[in-house]
């Protein structure tokens, strides 16, 4: 794990925009709980089926996916500047950790490694296509890790630089598919999984639309909650109150006798859309 590079050539997110994945946006990949999820997380439509098994660790979880949305946004901005993009990336932890507002002390090291691991041990199964292709495939969010350490003036060993190889899944689907949207820095303040999930939809589904509407059980399934739907409920209202989820207002519908609740999603102001890919 340890390098000594003196010359270390890393790539930088700065005046680059920060992009996510529309398919990791659509469904439930990652746990939004904070204590380690054991158990596997499966969804399934008529379209679609997705099964994430967890690691020795647990389920990679939605803030593990920071270092993903990382690792997208700088091959995105590479491929805008016209610059050659592979599968592996090079990036400062000290920058990742400060844009993901994560911070830079010893312990956020140390759960960066732990985000890490639970990255390349989390086994992901889905029939989603990826650059045209359709097939079922299994594979971690991320081929292989390596940390680059480097020796300070002192002797102490500093983490200088990550170096992560994307699975090709999403390699692909960025490269030939395109599939991204733009998101807004404020995602990396929600702490909630819940919040964090919510916004996700919210961007991948109020594009150029005022507003969208779903109903609360569909809307459960597609946020991977493993909560009763009268908690899940109750933990939205919360969050509606709270008015604390970027670029969008939620609402509850009262149903009709025999109906379904509907939960509905407002943008708050018009969003550029050139800024989507």
């Amino acid at each position: 794990m340890a390098n000594t590079e003196s010359d270390l050539f890393v790539d930088s997110l700065v005046g680059v925009p920060l992009k996510d994945d529309r398919a990791l946006m659509e469904f439930p990949f990652f746990s939004i709980q904070k204590q380690p999820r054991m158990l596997p997380l499966v969804y399934e439509d008529d379209k679609t089926h997705i099964s994430i098994e967890p690691g020795p660790k647990g389920l990679a979880t939605i803030w593990d996916k920071d270092i993903l949305l990382y690792v997208i946004s700088i091959l995105n901005g590479r491929l805008e500047r016209g610059l050659p993009v592979t599968h592996t990336v090079r990036f400062a932890a000290h920058d990742l950790l400060r844009i993901t507002g994560r911070g830079t002390g010893k312990r956020s090291y140390e759960l960066l490694l732990d985000a890490l691991f639970r990255l390349r041990s989390t086994t992901i199964v889905t029939s989603i296509e990826s650059g045209d292709e359709r097939e079922r495939r299994g594979f971690g969010w991320i081929e292989t890790w390596r940390v680059v350490e480097r020796k300070t003036t002192t002797g102490r060993k500093i983490m200088a630089a990550i170096e992560i190889t994307l699975n090709d899944w999403m390699f692909r689907a960025l490269i030939k598919e395109r599939r991204i949207l733009t998101i807004n820095p404020l995602y990396f303040d929600l702490e909630g999984g819940l919040e964090r999930r919510i916004y996700e939809l919210g961007r991948k589904h109020l594009g150029r639309q005022k507003q969208w509407k779903i109903s609360l059980d569909k809307l459960a399934k597609k946020i991977g909650t493993s909560r009763d739907l009268r908690y899940f409920r109750r933990d939205l209202n919360k969050i509606i109150l709270e008015n604390a989820i970027p670029d969008y207002l939620l609402s509850l519908e009262i149903p009709i006798k025999g109906k379904k609740s509907i939960v509905v999603f407002e943008q708050k102001e018009a969003v550029d859309e050139t800024t989507e890919d």
